[in-house]
């Protein structure tokens, strides 16, 4: 067995292993640490055909919604960054504030690339286990049925992994089998094409129905990995596969956006109709105690917020600022709705009447923000609302930023933008599902929408969200204006694969083929 495979999955026992539950019903219940060993397994029991899926799942919440991670896909654009100096000061070099440095040496670099192969290691194993459940089906009975949906779940998942790489490091390896010698990196059209292929195998044999609909709540369905197959299709500028895919989640799939915008993101908008992707989390309705989690990935954007009236607070890591020229240009379009949900900013007081601590970002003699602050040693606080979740919807007596609340990772909102954009590329009108996304946001309706239009949109709707922003800029050929003057250049678009792992895999060095 070659080195790269040891470094690439890191800590993972063997990926013939499943996942076991306590009997509950509920795959979120499921931690990583109860497995059993494949050779135990009694594959004739159909019953049991759910449990590989359930170990990819708590492989994605345990491995994939790392704090380290989201700090590196979000800081990379001009809107946002990871926002502290006096830690993990290293991050900023990623982003607008140090030139796009990309440092493959910064710990979290590693972390993301072995991350998300450990996800692929694992789906690649748990696909080979459930086909040994298949070997005993019958084809066309509703036990092959569910088989086959179960497959795609776990391809799903296996190509958001895929998707990150991708997107971070460009050029990566397509880990296809646990017997495979050969580590040549494949170009990002490749792996591009590999994603989209790999769904489409998947989409037609998984359940046609929102997340909140499956038999397993939340589970993804045909919907998830077309609306992901849509996201990569629009990387690589295929805006009729775009179109498609997305018109099928538009005409057919039952979605509709949250009413409430501020309370999607919280408890209240947990796999609600808007949801097509979600991590799940829970606490099992105790304050303390069991705890089925996500690391920190709420608590590291987390601002200082306290309840003055009932002396209670929460306080995060202060991570994930926006750049207040961000905000300014949000408030100069008129943002209300989600100018409230989005930001939590330093000396004001959330819905519920709670101050946001620290010191208030800097403003001009006029009133407007000062954006030069945002370039010194003093990073406004400015902090991502989305991931703000208010003390009065924690259980009980907990206070730790954003437990029990689920991560959401692809919504409708963004299928409707990207359906838009499609359209106007194609040359249609795009008018519907774009200003669909704007009413709910109470912004005026815009006719005859253009594509800078929808990419404004964008912006808005999708901040801090999957690092979407920098990947819209990239992809349209805006990077080199919007982000060169921060030193961006498109040599330095993808991060280099960390040196250890090229170290102990001199191949990954080579150029991709």
């Amino acid at each position: 067995m070659k080195l790269f495979k040891k470094t690439l999955v890191l800590a993972l026992a063997s990926g013939a292993m499943l996942f076991m539950g306590t009997g509950c019903n509920d795959y979120i219940d499921i931690d990583v640490e109860n497995t059993l060993a494949v050779d135990e397994i009694d594959y004739t029991i159909a019953d049991d055909m759910y449990k590989p899926v359930i170990g990819c799942y708590g492989r994605m919440r345990s491995t994939g919604i790392h704090w380290a991670l989201g700090m590196l896909w979000s800081g990379r654009d001009d809107d946002m960054c990871s926002g502290r100096t006096n830690d993990q000061a290293d991050a900023l070099k990623f982003g607008y504030h140090g030139g796009y440095q990309n440092p493959t040496v910064f710990w979290s670099v590693p972390l993301m690339w072995t991350n998300m192969y450990n996800i692929i290691f694992d789906c690649n194993s748990n696909l080979a286990t459930l086909d040994r459940f298949g070997e005993n089906l019958t084809p066309g009975t509703a036990d092959h049925n569910k088989y086959l949906s179960y497959i795609g779940e776990i391809k799903t998942i296996r190509a958001w992994a895929y998707y990150h790489l991708a997107t971070f490091f460009g050029p990566c390896v397509i880990y296809a089998s646990s017997d495979q010698t050969s580590f040549r990196r494949s170009t990002v059209e490749k792996v591009y094409d590999y994603i989209i292929a790999d769904l489409e195998s998947a989409i037609p044999f998984m359940e046609a129905k929102r997340p909140n609909q499956m038999e397993h709540m939340g589970a993804y369905t045909k919907y998830t990995a077309e609306a992901l197959a849509a996201r990569v299709a629009l990387l690589k500028g295929d805006y009729a596969k775009v179109k498609d895919f997305t018109d099928d989640i538009i005409n057919n799939g039952g979605f509709s956006l949250y009413s409430d915008y501020y309370q999607l993101f919280k408890i209240p908008g947990k796999l609600c109709d808007e949801s097509l992707m979600e991590v799940q989390v829970s606490d099992f309705g105790n304050a303390m105690g069991d705890y089925i989690g996500i690391d920190q990935w709420f608590n590291y954007q987390g601002a200082s917020v306290k309840d003055l009236v009932n002396n209670k607070s929460t306080a995060g890591w202060l991570f994930m600022r926006y750049h207040p020229a961000f905000l300014q240009w949000a408030d100069d379009r008129g943002e209300t709705v989600r100018r409230e949900t989005s930001f939590l900013v330093a000396g004001e007081y959330t819905r519920e009447q709670y101050i946001i601590n620290g010191t208030p970002p800097k403003r001009d003699a006029d009133g407007r923000l000062n954006v030069e602050a945002a370039t010194s040693a003093d990073i406004p606080q400015i902090y991502n609302g989305k991931a703000y979740l208010p003390i009065n919807q924690m259980t009980g007596t907990a206070t730790t930023w954003g437990r029990n609340n689920n991560v959401r990772v692809i919504r409708y909102a963004e299928v409707l933008l990207m359906n838009a954009e499609a359209k106007v590329r194609l040359g249609q009108n795009g008018d519907a599902p774009f200003n669909e996304v704007r009413q709910r946001a109470e912004m005026p309706r815009i006719t005859n929408v253009t594509v800078d239009d929808i990419l404004d949109e964008r912006r808005m709707e999708l901040c801090s969200e999957w690092g979407l922003r920098y990947t819209d800029l990239c992809r349209t050929g805006l990077a080199k204006s919007v982000l060169g003057k921060y030193g961006w250049t498109e040599s330095k678009r993808f991060v280099d694969i960390p040196s250890s792992h090229v170290l102990t895999t001199p191949e990954l060095a080579e150029d991709p083929i």
